[in-house]
């Protein structure tokens, strides 16, 4: 998580709020990390015997018209037959595949999600929709969850009206999530970026974070120990 958050909100749907249509919609995994300090390809690892990849898409799924997978530089995945979002040529990080997944989404809405977030559920991702859509006239061009860590930007909806910002972002050698909110829209308005507030549980109680990331082996097994089996 990359900045703290100023806004007090729940986390519940907004009362009498629409969904934008899943045709209006793509699903974003987002998996085109290294994986070092895991030491083996996250998104392959199995929670209850489903890859963490495919349990992201999962989720996603019934909310979007498709789910593409932002897989970094290379092709990977193409196995699973999900269509795949390559990082643009000499950049790279988080903000890299969030920009892969909007250039190649060609939907207003984009709802991305990183493979390493295995509590996330579809319910959370459809309060991230409503909520979006209901900001404003318009509705928010970036929404996500936000605690007392900060946001989370790689649990969030993005309004294709992102695109351009992310690119400029990109072009003066930025890679975090969030390194292009301070600019402007194509049109030239600033960004309208809405903070869903989420509580956590004590700081020795993980297990009660929703937006728990697998970053290490210890972070695995932990998640594994909390569902109750090895595999």
């Amino acid at each position: 998580m990359l900045e703290a958050s100023k806004t007090n909100m729940s986390a519940s749907r907004p009362v009498g709020a629409v969904v934008p249509a899943p045709a209006l919609v793509t699903g974003v995994v987002l998996c085109g990390g290294m994986s070092r300090r895991m030491g083996l390809d996250k998104a392959r690892l199995e929670l209850a015997d489903e890859p963490l990849l495919e349990r992201a898409a999962r989720v996603l799924s019934p909310l979007a018209r498709e789910v593409v997978i932002a897989c970094g530089p290379e092709p990977r995945y193409a196995e699973l037959g999900f269509r795949l979002a390559l990082d643009g040529e000499g950049v790279d990080g988080p903000l890299a595949g969030l920009a892969a997944g909007l250039e190649a989404a060609g939907t207003e809405w984009v709802l991305a999600l990183a493979c390493d977030m295995p509590r996330v559920r579809t319910e959370d991702c459809r309060s991230l929709l409503a909520h979006a859509k209901a900001h404003g006239a318009e509705g928010s061009d970036v929404c996500v969850y936000a605690s007392a860590r900060g946001v989370e930007p790689l649990c969030a909806v993005y309004r294709a009206t992102c695109l351009a910002p992310m690119r400029a972002a990109l072009a003066d050698g930025e890679r975090r999530a969030t390194g292009f909110w301070d600019l402007r829209t194509a049109d030239g308005r600033p960004l309208a970026i809405e903070r869903l507030q989420v509580e956590l549980g004590p700081d020795d109680a993980v297990v009660s974070d929703m937006l728990v990331n697998l970053n290490t082996p210890e972070d695995l097994a932990r998640e594994r120990h909390r569902q109750g089996g090895d595999a």
